[in-house]
């Protein structure tokens, strides 16, 4: 029996030898295994996207992912591409544009995993988490009596803290506008040109001030559409002048990054006179169907683009005549 068991010693030996030649030749068979992704969601309280933003070619914000990975060796591809990548303790942070779906993942020795879905497209300014699971090392264990010989691996595990910020909402900047508007319209066609201004944030309010800087002089009756004055009929000298001023103030709202609409009421006076013919005494009548005061009313847009800025609106007097208005100036912002 003592012989027997000296007999199997070196033969146990040798075997437990040819394993660790083995595995030390060929380790990428026996260890490798396909990595995952663990779980993909939002961090809805994580604001790093926005008091640190990445804009992408567009210009526009991009998405952040926190990568949860033990390994700092994965490659990280998209579509659309990836605008920045910073290697942290425990993490990786990537850059993405705004609308990408779709993520490809790579390891040296861990393999590809292509074209991972996101649940939903990536917003600007909006940080997620992904977490990867590598792939874990087999235990071998060779078990030849009266030799044991055992290969144990040693898995650290990496507690990652969260520090939960209450999200702060980004400030509005004070903004205003001066534009140089040029008006037409009206029965008469009236062409008027004037200034638009405008003060905001979220809100705001605007003034709009034009005039054709025409004067009808002094006038001594008032005449219909073709001229009659009281019903008689009277001759004229063709001599004809203009008179138009229009005021309106109201609010203006945000409604993007670089679009703002505005809508008030003021008061107006169009008024157009004939001069009559020198047999008629030469004076000057007001033609009182193209002529009209009082109420007036406006609705426009802005739309800023840098440091410019142009309108469009429309005005009306009353609901009687209509007049359109477009502008361009500059932009002024306080951040």
């Amino acid at each position: 029996m003592m012989g027997n068991k000296m007999r199997q010693r070196p033969l146990t030996l040798v075997i437990a030898m040819a394993v660790n030649m083995l595995l030390a030749i060929f380790p990428a068979p026996l260890l490798a295994q396909e990595f995952s992704v663990g779980k993909f969601h939002d961090l809805p309280n994580d604001i790093s996207a926005f008091i640190n933003p990445v804009k992408d070619l567009n210009d526009e914000g991009c998405a952040l992912i926190k990568v949860i990975a033990a390994s700092p060796d994965f490659a990280f591809s998209t579509p659309l591409g990836i605008a920045k990548r910073i290697d942290k303790t425990g993490e990786i942070w990537l850059y993405l544009p705004r609308g990408s779906k779709k993520i490809t993942i790579k390891h040296a020795s861990w393999g590809v995993l292509r074209d991972y879905l996101f649940p939903s497209k990536l917003e600007s300014h909006k940080t997620y988490e992904l977490t990867i699971n590598e792939p874990k090392k087999k235990i071998i264990d060779i078990d030849t009596k009266p030799i044991v010989t055992t290969i144990r691996d040693t898995m650290v595990v990496t507690k990652i803290d969260t520090l939960v910020i209450k999200p702060v909402k980004p400030p509005v900047p004070l903004e205003s506008d001066i534009l140089a508007t040029a008006g037409f319209g009206g029965k008469a066609s009236y062409l008027n040109w004037g200034v638009l201004a405008t003060i905001m944030k979220r809100h705001g309010a605007f003034i709009h001030v034009s005039s054709d800087f025409g004067k009808t002089g002094h006038i001594v009756a008032s005449c219909s559409k073709t001229g009659l004055i009281d019903g008689v009929e009277r001759y004229y000298s063709g001599i004809i002048r203009r008179k138009s001023f229009m005021a309106t103030v109201g609010a203006i709202h945000r409604a993007g990054s670089r679009i703002a609409v505005f809508e008030g009421l003021g008061y107006s006076s169009n008024a157009l006179a004939w001069q009559l013919a020198k047999s008629e005494g030469g004076d000057f009548v007001r033609n009182s169907f193209y002529s009209h005061k009082g109420l007036t009313a406006e609705a426009g847009i802005i739309i800023r683009f840098n440091r410019m800025a142009v309108s469009a609106s429309v005005l009306t007097v009353k609901g009687s005549e209509w007049f359109a208005s477009i502008g361009v100036g500059i932009r002024l912002s306080k951040k």
